[in-house]
């Protein structure tokens, strides 16, 4: 179970979901006859299911809010999926999905709650989020971490904290909706033990002001979402 998990983690994919789940030939139709427009991203529900990542979108685009959920596809194309972002979308009826044909994709009747709700934080840092002391720090660097397979989805995130010492989160997984904010001089939310820290990448994400992008915007410099995108 954890093997796969990682691998799913990591976007490997180990079959086409396209081959065993027809939500994703409809949500296929729906980008091929739809017609352009584009939307705001105002949810994002992040989980675990059996060991698989599931994300969920929800989208605005001044109509109506729709959901999606997205199967496997380019890091490069999901580190753009993050609140507030302008994203493309086609429109067929009541249908609505993301224009970005490399990401699979099915329609949800139900849209995720505004904001970013994430439910695959792992219990040893969930223990660590509530014992740990809470503090805020700015991201120094990020160094990405390789894997038997290639470059992962692991960072090394050094940060300064307030009253000037350094820490560093090693071994992080940035989440996908958290990828455009993870970058140098951008303030975060963490807990610290000693010299260890782990992020809180949602309330990162959910907190106000943060950067938002358009569909052709450059990822911000040294930032996750622009490791993620070479």
């Amino acid at each position: 179970m954890g093997f796969l998990s990682w691998l799913n983690r990591n976007a490997l994919e180990i079959s086409d979901p396209a081959v065993i789940d027809r939500g994703y030939a409809r949500g296929e139709r729906a980008a091929r006859k739809g017609a352009a427009a584009g939307a705001t991203v105002v949810g994002i529900e992040y989980k675990l299911d059996d060991g698989t990542t599931k994300r969920y979108v929800a989208v605005n685009d001044g109509e109506r809010v729709s959901g999606i959920e997205t199967g496997h596809g380019p890091a490069a194309s999901h580190v753009r999926l993050h609140l507030g972002a302008e994203v493309p979308i086609r429109v067929d009826g009541d249908k609505v999905v993301l224009d970005v044909p490399e990401i699979p994709q099915k329609l949800r009747r139900k849209p995720p709650a505004a904001g970013v709700v994430d439910k695959t934080v792992s219990g040893g840092d969930q223990k660590k989020l509530k014992r740990w002391t809470p503090r805020r720090a700015t991201i120094i660097a990020l160094n990405r971490r390789d894997s038997p397979f290639g470059p992962s989805l692991n960072f090394d995130v050094s940060l300064r904290l307030e009253d000037g010492g350094e820490v560093v989160a090693a071994r992080t997984e940035i989440p996908f909706y958290a990828a455009w904010l993870a970058a140098p001089g951008v303030e975060v939310p963490v807990v610290v033990d000693g010299g260890r820290a782990v992020i809180d990448w949602a309330a990162a994400a959910n907190e106000p002001n943060r950067p938002v992008s358009g569909p052709d915007d450059p990822p911000p410099p040294g930032s996750a979402a622009a490791w993620l995108s070479v």
